[in-house]
């Protein structure tokens, strides 16, 4: 897909998810692999081509970046994933893991949302805000696909929204997980390229 077809930029908001330095690198959370490394890198490379786009043409844009109190009160007991982050101490509110990379700082106009879950609608006002805001598609990146992707891609689908997945955008663990997200969310969004983004808000 070179466009997205009937795409209106006033009522689009760029959501990118968890582009933070302990989900990226040098953490528990972070990739041991090397060319997962490379590929997780690669992806927020593509969210900061994203990112400077989305301003070009003033979407509404929102930086969600997740992080826990001590003790970590909000994360669920019955997860897996938030008893792993607990166990290793990782994400703490004011460590410097929980700082967005530097290519995709916020800037001091855009939104920031600090959630405790999979999905970026989780407990925090961005719903609220794109309606108020007459927002009724989301495009999607940040890391990892399978985890805050997905979660909020489906989170979306089902509150209405359009959703567009940008495939190179995000990234996981491993290929075979991004894979098999990507594959399954293209039964609920326009997957697409960052430049097939760039190319319909020129």
């Amino acid at each position: 897909m070179d466009k997205l077809e009937n795409f209106e930029a006033q009522s689009t908001a760029l959501v990118l998810n968890h582009l933070q330095a302990a989900i990226i690198s040098n953490s528990p959370l972070a990739p041991s692999d090397p060319e997962d490394l490379a590929r997780m890198d690669a992806a927020v490379e593509r969210c900061a081509e994203a990112l400077v786009a989305a301003r070009r043409a003033n979407l509404l844009i929102v930086h969600v970046r997740i992080a826990f109190s001590p003790g970590y009160p909000e994360a669920s007991r019955t997860s897996p994933m938030m008893r792993y982050m607990a166990k290793e101490n990782v994400l703490l509110e004011g460590d410097p893991g929980t700082e967005f990379d530097s290519r995709v700082s916020p800037a001091i106009n855009e939104i920031v949302v600090t959630n405790h879950a999979v999905s970026a609608f989780s407990g925090t006002s961005i719903d609220q805000l794109f309606r108020v805001q007459g927002i009724n598609t989301v495009v999607l990146g940040g890391l990892v696909t399978h985890y805050a992707v997905e979660g909020t891609a489906r989170d979306a689908h089902d509150r209405g929204y359009r959703v567009v997945v940008l495939e190179d955008g995000c990234s996981s663990g491993g290929t075979a997980r991004h894979d098999a997200s990507i594959t399954n969310l293209a039964f609920l969004s326009d997957v697409v390229t960052t430049r097939a983004l760039s190319d319909t808000l020129k």
